[in-house]
């Protein structure tokens, strides 16, 4: 995973799945005859399934290397998800990961979801409401729901049992996103809005980390660009700790962007995940 953000970044350049014809899930299994521990990851607010590109391949091996399989998992523009970013349902997808699950290849029971940006916001919002996944790692998260991307009128991005969850709105046209398309800069849109935000307003909009049942691990950047990570990171560490929360909890505050996930950090997380997930499974089947 040495150059995952960089690969990100270009992507949408590279001869792969546009988010046109991207598959809904695209999967890298250990085939051994064994059941392994599954990590998910969930791409950002560029939908589709950039993960499915076959340049990421190689990258996606590197999980088998510590005893995992992974699948890349689209949310919203692939084959067979919703067109529109906003009001998705949270229980569609976790009836989709909890189908995946049910493959031999994969132990049920030692799921972890990998967000990043907006799916990291989706993977903590998955590990609060449901109990598919075992552990949750949020990569540049947030720690309220926002509005949806792509959507020119303000709604929820995801939908609970049928209702759109509160959300703080951060407006598609308001001069600080849309000089963000000309300085690559939108983080103060974010925290316009939540300084915006009354108490009331983020308390809704909050997520509910401290229902996760398991392991949780942040990735943020100080200097992050796109959206305060490290600000909301460190809200969501305060809490868990608040709550009591029983589970381990690691944050890994990075000194650049949003794009700082580097060779560094991706070791540090498939480190964790071995300690924790794998580790979890092996303890289980003893």
């Amino acid at each position: 995973m040495k150059n995952l953000m960089t690969l990100l970044l270009v992507a949408g350049t590279l001869a792969a799945c546009s988010p046109a014809d991207a598959p809904d899930i695209h999967t890298k299994l250990i085939d051994d005859g064994e059941s392994h521990p599954l990590v998910i990851l969930l791409g950002g607010s560029e939908g589709g399934n950039y993960f499915a590109n076959s340049d990421f391949d190689d990258i996606l091996r590197e999980y088998h290397e510590y005893g995992m399989s992974v699948a890349a998992m689209g949310y919203f523009r692939t084959e067979n998800t919703p067109r529109s970013a906003a009001e998705i349902s949270l229980n569609v997808i976790d009836q989709r990961i909890a189908a995946l699950a049910r493959n031999p290849a994969i132990n049920e029971n030692c799921i972890a979801l990998v967000g990043f940006s907006k799916g990291a916001e989706l993977a903590l919002l998955l590990g609060s409401h449901f109990d598919t996944a075992t552990q949750v790692v949020a990569a540049f998260p947030s720690h309220v729901t926002w509005n949806a991307v792509r959507t020119p009128m303000s709604r929820s991005s995801w939908r609970l049992h049928g209702e759109p969850l509160a959300y703080i709105n951060a407006p598609l046209f308001s001069l600080t996103m849309q000089s963000g398309n000309f300085t690559g800069e939108f983080v103060k849109a974010f925290t316009n809005a939540l300084e915006k935000a009354s108490p009331e307003e983020i308390a809704r909009a909050q997520i509910p980390v401290e229902n996760i049942n398991g392991p949780v691990l942040l990735v943020s950047g100080k200097q992050d660009e796109i959206w305060p990570s490290h600000l909301m990171a460190n809200a969501i560490e305060a809490r868990l700790e608040k709550s009591g929360f029983a589970h381990p909890v690691k944050h890994i505050a990075n000194e650049g962007g949003h794009y700082s996930y580097d060779s560094k950090t991706s070791e540090q997380v498939l480190r964790f995940l071995q300690n924790t997930l794998v580790e979890h499974c092996h303890q289980g089947a003893g």
